[in-house]
């Protein structure tokens, strides 16, 4: 969501979020005011285990389609609407973008008279999924005197969608109004470089991540193992919070650190290995790299997927993942020009999209509309 903001801001509009404490510190970083408001990922996602302690023995989709209700509707946006109503009645917003997973947003936006955007991460919501946390934050329109929406409100204004049309798995029908926004990665701060130990390492170079949430060690191992042997350079970033030291000996063909910003990365990179979540995926889409994808919850599958569907790269289900057969796939993924060609499909497809400033145009004559 921040290059939206910031074309918002470059316009001269003033742009206020509201998110959690911990998120308010690189949001304030990237040099915006923030405001804290809800629970924290950790917290929230405890509150969650704690409630519904047999989830994690359901099947993937079952465990996406209570999930998302659930987590984000019931847990998620009652915690979040007390300050978040404080910040924007103080504040007094002509527009408010929410994400597609925050629900509390349009209730606080009706309230207040002021059109509401949802801002996807990836892939659009099931339809089934939306519904199901409407009815569980129908609660929170009642306690501010509002009738409940249809979807929690999600689609009544605009919906801003960063996922390619030709990859869209599912049916935009009940959206009203959708308005394409190329997704662009910010993940290093203004002038900030590869570290030099990174910059020219012999290729090919494979790049491994499962992002800051489904990072466990152990889900490292085999593609660890998979490296051994394997003619290319493996840089794997395990996450800010984690640690390296945590994946023991490596081969030494293989680099591990803590957090390297992908957008530098990606330059220097000729595949990409990882749990297929919307951030890297796309961004790895953008920059026209072959993937593996080794998806393990959430909306990764639907990654996943459509990354096969436009050959541009291969996907190993977590039940038959080995090493093995990881390092088949990278092989496959090195010598074939098939997948080079689908992920320069893929990025021609994403480059297609309007920039985030066409987009913020659209926004600003959104707000003067219903003003």
């Amino acid at each position: 969501m921040v290059p939206l903001a910031s074309a918002l801001q470059d316009r001269g509009h003033d742009v206020r979020w509201v998110t959690s404490r911990r998120l308010c510190e690189r949001v304030r970083a990237m040099g915006f005011t923030a405001e804290p408001a809800g629970w924290e990922a950790d917290e929230r996602q405890a509150e969650y285990r704690r409630r519904f302690p047999g989830e994690a023995d359901l099947p993937v989709l079952e465990r996406r389609a209570l999930m998302f209700p659930k987590l984000f509707g019931a847990i998620a946006a009652p915690a979040m609407l007390p300050g978040l109503l404080s910040a924007a009645e103080a504040f007094v917003p002509d527009v408010v973008i929410h994400d597609a997973a925050e629900f509390a947003s349009a209730v606080v936006a009706e309230r207040l008279g002021v059109p509401h955007l949802t801002h996807s991460f990836g892939a659009l919501v099931p339809r089934d999924f939306v519904h199901s946390a409407g009815e569980e934050v129908a609660p929170l329109w009642e306690s501010v005197g509002l009738s409940p929406r249809p979807f929690g409100g999600s689609y009544d204004h605009l919906y801003l969608d960063i996922y390619p049309p030709t990859l869209q798995p599912t049916s935009a029908g009940h959206v009203p109004r959708v308005q394409p926004l190329r997704p662009v990665a910010v993940d290093a701060a203004p002038g900030q470089q590869l570290p030099e130990h990174l910059r020219d390492l012999p290729r090919p170079v494979v790049y491994v991540t499962f992002g800051t949430v489904f990072n466990a060690a152990a889900v490292f191992a085999p593609v660890i193992e998979a490296a051994r042997g394997l003619e290319a350079t493996v840089v794997v970033t395990v996450g800010p919070d984690s640690d390296p030291e945590a994946l023991g000996v490596v081969p030494p063909n293989v680099i591990v650190e803590r957090y390297v910003p992908q957008s530098l990365l990606f330059d220097r990179c000729d595949i990409v290995v990882s749990h297929a979540g919307s951030g890297t995926f796309l961004s790895a889409l953008a920059r026209a790299i072959p993937q593996l994808c080794l998806p393990q919850a959430a909306d990764q599958f639907v990654n996943a997927s459509a990354c096969e569907r436009i050959a541009a790269g291969i996907t190993i289900e977590p039940a038959t993942v080995t090493p093995q057969r990881i390092r088949d796939a990278i092989e496959r993924l090195r010598i074939d020009e098939h997948f080079r060609t689908g992920a320069r499909a893929g990025a021609e497809a994403i480059h297609a999209m309007p920039p985030p400033d066409e987009v913020a145009n659209v926004i600003e004559h959104l707000a003067n509309a219903t003003s």
